[in-house]
């Protein structure tokens, strides 16, 4: 009789604590918060972030899948040399505003993983898509004659001139890179849900 009450005694402990471990199991997996002894759950949580921002989420997603697979059927890889040759040059514009890298990753809720992610990202997308137009002088002269009033002043006109050749050079990729990017999507299966 002993032995039988023993056993009940351990399977009703066991089932105690199988029990204990499902509802805090639940609340914690189940759940991402608790207030107030009130669970939030996580497919409330994720519905709410999809009609929240969950379309430019996916917008985002789907370019850097984009990106990545026509790096990769172009062949191009970036080297992590070039990825920490511009993490240094981040590095260093921050330091410059009195900040470390860390504290602005934090900041913006990234981790170095995630900035080094971008800057592949943005690397393969220049080599696929960088504007090939030479910025002429005249181009240069319509910049500066334009934008005068929002200029730097005590620069020189060769640094005012490099200044606007950099602008127009970026402009032009920009543009490259939006029509690079629109052809690549025109062009590629997406199915969403």
């Amino acid at each position: 009789m002993k032995k039988i009450s023993y056993v009940m005694v351990g399977h009703l402990v066991g089932l105690t604590v199988l029990v204990i471990v499902a509802v805090w199991g639940y609340s914690k997996f189940w759940n991402v918060a608790v207030v107030n002894g009130r669970g939030i759950s996580r497919l409330a949580y994720i519905n709410n972030m999809e009609r929240q921002g969950g379309k430019q989420t996916l917008e985002m997603m789907i370019e850097e899948a984009l990106i990545l697979g026509e790096g990769e059927a172009k062949g191009v890889k970036i080297e992590q040399k070039v990825i920490d040759e511009e993490i240094a040059k981040i590095d260093a514009r921050i330091v410059a505003q009195g900040q470390t890298l860390e504290a602005a990753l934090v900041a913006s809720g990234m981790v170095k993983a995630d900035l080094e992610k971008q800057i592949r990202l943005k690397k393969i997308e220049e080599a696929l898509s960088a504007s090939k137009e030479e910025i002429t002088q005249a181009q240069i002269d319509e910049f500066l004659k334009t934008n005068k009033d929002q200029l730097p002043t005590g620069k020189t006109k060769e640094e005012l001139q490099t200044l606007a050749k950099d602008e127009l050079t970026a402009q032009a990729n920009q543009a490259s890179v939006s029509a690079w990017m629109e052809n690549l999507r025109s062009s590629a299966k997406i199915v969403t849900y």
